[in-house]
């Protein structure tokens, strides 16, 4: 029973911790049955406070009693679970959700791999320390979970471990919540080896959900002090237990175009909440990723009028993430305008897993309405994918007349995680002009997406049309 009692404590998940004090149960029945005894004997000699004392503990038992008769549910799940065990391990038994996990317990442990030569370490920042042995590589501390080392002391010691030993891979995020177990995040729990992480690490790509992040080549870490001092109570709004959630803008830039067009977005945050709220920001362009962070203070606005260059330090298209807790989105608009021909810019609000499809479902189906007629002496209609899911994606595309048939020749492809299918000139590559009364419909065949699409006219101006779920 300890031993049992260990290895559950040890897991950073609910049935573990509560299947943990399984042995509380019989413990309170026989303190309540010395308790009574020694009551009973003692109740005639007892006065008026002694008799109100007991009364009152009585009813507060009332709900630890309630509690009992839910633990032998507990107990039975966790023994169906062992029961089950070998026919899932010897595939009798169907499980989607441990292929799943399988899959990915592969795909992460071959990424890293590659990524390292045998004996190297590296460092989980997620709360799944399987990776330790399932990809066969040492952890450089002596701190398996990330919530053991949040005491201010064991940050700097994991923080002077990583840089000793400087592992070039550091695993960030699960898919099923581990690295915020209780609606906090990692980040949270331990500020200064977050902080560190950002400074010395970036974002290499998502596999299955897992963020694998790897060594910056020359990284230049801030003191160690500075680090430390990163650690503090946070403000009211920051210490919502709540998960995260991401919104993404499809299509951002800071480049050059077709016809002597320079393509430039604008980004505007806004925080309509009484607390602040603290978000990630991460922009994806090819071979570049980059991530910033930001606090928003209450009713706060900010602005960047060229957000690739002025936040990202870069240049180029590429595709913006918006990482929020759940409930606390902030209000975020994007513009994007030709500046080099004086174009009247598009208007963009962010897409969300409620504009998403997923292959499978009833509805697994995007639609997008409203372009406009051709208008001379030419326009160009540009239709994207993005993959908002945690698997390699596979779409679709095809238009539709008033009538629902089908015309020109339907366009299909992969999209790995994180990432965005864009099918400049859609009309080039269907065969087929659109017109306002025609329907561009996306299918997902594999893995979840969300759509839109982008209408440039020849004058420079642009319009922004997000892809709707079909309702049926």
């Amino acid at each position: 029973a300890a031993i049992a009692q260990r290895t559950a404590f040890g897991r950073a998940e609910f049935r573990h911790q509560y299947f943990a004090a399984f042995l509380i149960g019989p413990m309170l029945v026989i303190l309540t049955i010395l308790f009574v005894r020694s009551l009973r004997a003692n109740w005639s000699e007892a006065g008026e406070g002694h008799r109100a004392f007991v009364v009152a503990a009585g009813a507060a038992a009332i709900p630890l009693a309630v509690v009992l008769f839910w633990i032998p549910d507990l107990i039975n799940a966790r023994i169906d679970d062992f029961i089950n065990y070998q026919r899932r391990v010897l595939r009798v038994l169907h499980d989607p959700h441990a292929e799943e996990v399988n899959f990915r317990i592969e795909a992460v442990s071959q990424a890293i791999r590659r990524l390292t030569r045998a004996g190297e370490p590296i460092f989980d920042f997620s709360n799944q320390p399987a990776f330790y042995f399932f990809a066969d590589r040492p952890n450089p501390t002596r701190f398996y979970q990330v919530p053991i080392a949040s005491p201010a002391r064991y940050q700097a010691e994991v923080i002077q471990t990583l840089e000793r030993t400087k592992p070039k891979v550091v695993i960030r995020t699960s898919p099923e919540n581990y690295d915020e177990i209780d609606g906090v995040s990692n980040a949270l729990r331990a500020q200064a080896v977050a902080a560190y992480i950002d400074d010395t690490y970036r974002f290499y790509r998502s596999i299955r959900g897992v963020e694998i992040w790897t060594r910056i080549p020359a990284a230049r870490p801030a003191e160690l002090a500075t680090y430390l001092r990163r650690i503090q109570l946070p403000a009211k709004g920051e210490l919502v237990r709540a998960f995260r959630e991401r919104m993404v803008f499809p299509v951002v830039g800071s480049t050059a175009g077709a016809n002597g067009a320079f393509w430039v977005s604008e980004l505007t945050l806004h925080n309509p909440f009484r607390d602040p709220i603290s978000l990630s920001l991460r922009f994806i362009g090819g071979e570049t990723h980059i991530d910033r962070r930001i606090t928003l203070a209450p009713r706060q606005t900010m602005r960047w009028p060229d957000v690739v260059r002025t936040l990202f330090g870069s240049d180029g298209i590429g595709t913006l993430w918006i990482q929020h807790r759940q409930e606390r989105a902030p209000v975020a608009v994007v513009k994007t305008a030709d500046v080099a021909r004086g174009g009247r810019h598009s208007v963009e609000t962010p897409l969300t897993r409620r504009h998403a499809v997923t292959a499978g479902s009833d509805t697994p189906e995007l639609t997008i309405v409203g372009i406009p007629a051709p208008r001379p002496p030419w326009r160009r209609v540009n239709v994207g994918v993005v993959n908002v899911g945690i698997i390699a994606a596979t779409f679709r595309i095809v238009a539709t007349t008033r009538t629902g048939a089908m015309v020109g020749k339907p366009v299909e492809a992969g999209v790995p995680e994180d990432e965005v299918w864009l099918v400049n000139d859609i009309e080039r590559e269907m065969g087929v002009q659109l017109d306002d009364t025609m329907t561009i419909r996306i299918t997902a065949i594999a893995g979840t997406g969300v759509a839109f699409a982008t209408v440039v006219e020849s004058t420079g101006d642009t319009e922004f049309l997000a892809a709707t779920p079909a309702q049926q």
